[in-house]
């Protein structure tokens, strides 16, 4: 019987190539399968963090009166903020807390201001945010009453809050001594006013209202 060299020929090449190519193509196929498996077990590659204080990060989730007690912590837990001491007195509650330092931005014309320089204490009524009393602290600069005002509207952008709060009358930057944003619970109104100043009062409205439109205090904002 007669046999067709050239078919032969041809065949052999054939299967040449296409063992070739399967031996070039296993490792690429191995490689893609780890990554596609890397993926899968959380390794993807995220950018890294924007939240420094010379680039801060986006807005962060902002805070509202009457949220669930669950909802600050999250806010709390996001932006690293370090609890100090609780205290329950009846149904309500007191939780003293180290802000984190996050960078916040108040509308309408996007004014930045860094969440620092002070303790808070947080209150609860039946699990739901009442107020916030900032007292400074001592291992940072205080805050001055612009930024406190801008701070409030940061945090609270959609609400109509009263705040009070105490300036050193001898001090040129008008650093706030002690700041109470909402109500405090009557469980704790033994708190407030440690040192004896006059309390200025300010109505904060959402944006665009200006911030210093209602004010007791005369105090060149």
């Amino acid at each position: 019987m007669a046999i067709n060299v050239n078919s032969c020929t041809l065949s052999g090449l054939a299967i040449a190539t296409i063992l070739t190519t399967m031996i070039v193509d296993r490792p690429m196929a191995l490689a893609n399968e780890a990554e596609h498996t890397n993926e899968k077990l959380g390794t993807v590659r995220t950018l890294p963090s924007l939240q420094t204080r010379a680039r801060p990060p986006l807005q962060p989730t902002t805070l509202h009166l009457g949220m669930l007690e669950k909802q600050f912590f999250e806010y709390a837990q996001d932006n690293n903020w370090a609890a100090i001491a609780t205290i329950h007195r009846n149904e309500f509650t007191m939780h003293q807390l180290q802000p984190g330092g996050e960078g916040l931005y108040a509308l309408p014309d996007r004014k930045l201001v860094y969440v620092r320089g002070f303790t808070a204490n947080i209150y609860f009524e039946s699990d739901r945010l009442v107020g916030i009393r900032l007292t400074p602290d001592n291992r940072d600069r205080a805050l001055t009453a612009p930024e406190l005002l801008t701070l409030v509207r940061a945090w609270f952008p959609d609400d109509a809050l009263s705040v009070i709060y105490q300036v050193a009358p001898s001090d040129p930057r008008k650093s706030i001594v002690e700041t109470l944003i909402g109500t405090i619970p009557k469980a704790f109104e033994q708190d407030l006013g440690k040192v004896s100043l006059p309390f200025c009062r300010t109505i904060i409205f959402p944006a665009p209202v200006p911030i210093n439109t209602l004010s007791t205090c005369s105090l060149n904002l």
